[in-house]
């Protein structure tokens, strides 16, 4: 029992780290434990929640405390910082929702923190928006595993 809980402590870990590629590992390695769909689906998405409420409230103690020490930043508006605020009021915090699978936990969570840390409904969607990926990721890996493409790991 303990070793079990100890893997899928791992495989939090790993979610939290890189979760793009955890529910292809996951499926589709030959050599280790045969994980199913739903249980890849639990396991990642608990890490994926895991990872986003630790970075998500970390980024905004980090955040907060940036604006206490060195007060408010300069209002100088260079290119690349407008890309920026465009791609915020363009697509919001749905707009992360849905790239977020492709970047890892952690730069998803600290850039919705740094955005959007006064919205009460932010840590909520992107915890709904990483179940939403790992249900995606759990899915394509399955279809690949019976369409008999494997890895080995």
């Amino acid at each position: 029992m303990a070793g079990i809980f100890f893997k899928i402590c791992l495989w939090w870990l790993a979610c939290i780290g890189k979760f793009l590629f955890v529910p292809f590992v996951m499926i589709m390695d030959e050599g280790g434990e045969h994980w199913s769909w739903l249980g890849t689906i639990c396991i990642t998405s608990s890490g994926a929640a895991l990872g986003v409420y630790i970075f998500f409230h970390f980024g905004e103690v980090i955040f907060s405390h940036l604006h206490k020490w060195f007060g408010a930043p300069k209002k100088n508006f260079k290119p690349w910082k407008r890309r920026i605020i465009r791609l915020k009021w363009r697509y919001g915090i749905k707009g992360l929702m849905l790239v977020s699978g492709m970047i890892s936990v952690p730069v998803a969570s600290l850039v919705a923190a740094k955005f959007y840390r006064h919205n009460p409904h932010a840590l909520p969607l992107m915890i709904i928006g990483f179940f939403f990926w790992a249900i995606l990721l759990s899915s394509l890996a399955y279809v690949m595993k019976l369409a008999g493409i494997t890895f080995s790991f």
